[in-house]
């Protein structure tokens, strides 16, 4: 017996149907003959095609496999009805009215395909939604094939609360093109985040962890035996100066969740040799938005990630003169203030001084300050229960002395922070309840 296909799908793909297929007769093949509003009444037409849609409709959860392949061609006819009874509309505007009507359908279409590959229960409350007098124009504007449309939809969606519109506004968020994602992340300044539009906001803001873009697909043209490769451009360095903008809405938004996904993102640094390209100088825009925002949680659980940092070997190390000052940074500059910060006392107390150097930057003079400092900072957090995590095996994706206490981030799908146990086990306790006692500021001498 033909296996019989669940009811609610159809009901989805009725939705579906009557929304947003037009497109459907031309990609089958179903061919359109012209005839004047004369000869073919345009209510007439769509009358008789909503009475084949209906009937198509319901043979469609036939379990008969014959019946619903008929239904399926009845349907391709009654969108094609539909279009003719739209094409033969007449009117002074219709040229134009047309045009705008059917390149809107085609949105709908995409609206449509994305919105079918949901589970049932979200699909079916995303379709009731979305066909709302006062939402569909919106809909269709957040699918439209031009950016600067897709852009405007976002300001009104932004003022629709529910998980319905933030899943478009997610889309939106995401989108590659600056118009879309810059004007949704305007739009969203006074709106309550969800945890998607938390990671997708910070991800703009501190990138992947390195100074290039991720790998774009490569499409290959054959032209006369000639192979033609063809890149996708996105302006990275674009992208990542909007980073800023990025961490103002995460300042502004300030989700407690994001102490958490810093101490991610740092572990992650920790974790795999060669991966903390956006710490490696003063310079990196991303890594300047990571230490903004790090600045402003202090996340105390990423101190052993930092520890790893500044105890790699030495690379990238820069030692110039600067309006008559030396100045020193390397690979291990960045890491080694951040523990700084988190340890309580202020900068100057461990030579560093703030540059004039990219907006300013807190750097050392020499690069003897810098290896005083690694040291003091080592006894220091040693002393507190606290040892640099290990790194990433080469060839493996286990720590080298992986340690077994997980911490889940609260209504997050990011990977879990690792925390170390055995002596930092009683360090973890201190950080989680605010105990850790550093030398109050005031009376901290600079290290010699």
């Amino acid at each position: 017996m033909a296996r019989r296909i669940q009811p609610s799908f159809f009901k989805a793909w009725a939705c579906a149907a009557t929304v947003a297929a037009a497109l459907v007769p031309f990609l089958s093949g179903y061919q359109i003959q012209a005839q004047s509003s004369a000869a073919v009444p345009s209510v007439a037409t769509s009358a008789r095609a909503s009475a084949l849609l209906a009937k198509g409709l319901k043979d469609l959860s036939s379990e008969r496999y014959a019946v619903r392949q008929r239904a399926t061609k009845i349907i391709q006819t009654a969108l094609g009805m539909q279009l003719q009874a739209i094409v033969n509309a007449g009117g002074p505007e219709q040229a134009t009215r047309l045009i705008k009507l059917l390149d809107f359908n085609i949105n709908l279409d995409r609206w449509t395909m994305a919105v079918i590959k949901l589970p049932q229960a979200k699909r079916m409350a995303m379709f009731n939604w979305g066909i709302q007098s006062a939402v569909l124009p919106l809909v269709g504007a957040a699918f439209a094939r031009r950016a600067v449309i897709r852009a405007s939809s976002a300001e009104g969606l932004a003022k629709i609360s529910g998980s319905n519109s933030n899943w478009i506004l997610d889309r939106l968020l995401g989108d590659q093109r600056r118009v879309v994602y810059l004007s949704t992340m305007a739009a969203l300044w006074d709106r309550k985040p969800s945890a998607k539009m938390v990671q997708i906001v910070f991800h703009r803001a501190v990138g992947n962890m390195t100074m290039y873009s991720g790998a774009t697909t490569r499409q290959v043209v054959h032209f006369n035996g000639q192979p033609i490769y063809i890149m996708h451009f996105v302006n990275y360095w674009q992208q990542a100066q909007d980073g800023q903008y990025a961490a103002q809405l995460l300042e502004h938004w300030h989700p407690d969740h994001l102490k958490s996904m810093l101490v991610n993102f740092t572990e992650k640094m920790a974790r795999q040799t060669g991966a903390n390209d956006i710490l490696q100088n003063p310079s990196m825009l991303q890594g300047r938005n990571f230490i903004e925002l790090f600045s402003q949680y202090k996340p105390l659980l990423a101190a052993p990630y930092l520890l790893n940092l500044i105890c790699r070997p030495q690379t990238n190390q820069i030692n110039f003169v600067f309006n008559g000052q030396s100045v020193h940074w390397d690979n291990r500059t960045i890491p080694l203030y951040l523990l700084v910060l988190l340890s309580g006392h202020k900068p100057q107390h461990y030579h560093f001084f703030k540059s004039a150097l990219y907006g300013g930057s807190w750097l050392f003079n020499t690069q003897v300050q810098e290896e005083t400092t690694i040291k003091a900072m080592l006894k220091f957090w040693k002393q507190r229960g606290i040892a640099p995590v290990p790194p990433i095996q080469p060839g493996s994706n286990k720590p080298a002395a992986g340690p077994p206490g997980v911490i889940h981030p609260p209504g997050l799908a990011i990977p879990p922070i690792a925390i170390p146990t055995g002596r930092m086990h009683v360090l973890i306790k201190k950080l989680r309840t605010k105990k850790l006692s550093p030398a109050p500021q005031s009376t901290a001498q600079p290290v010699r």
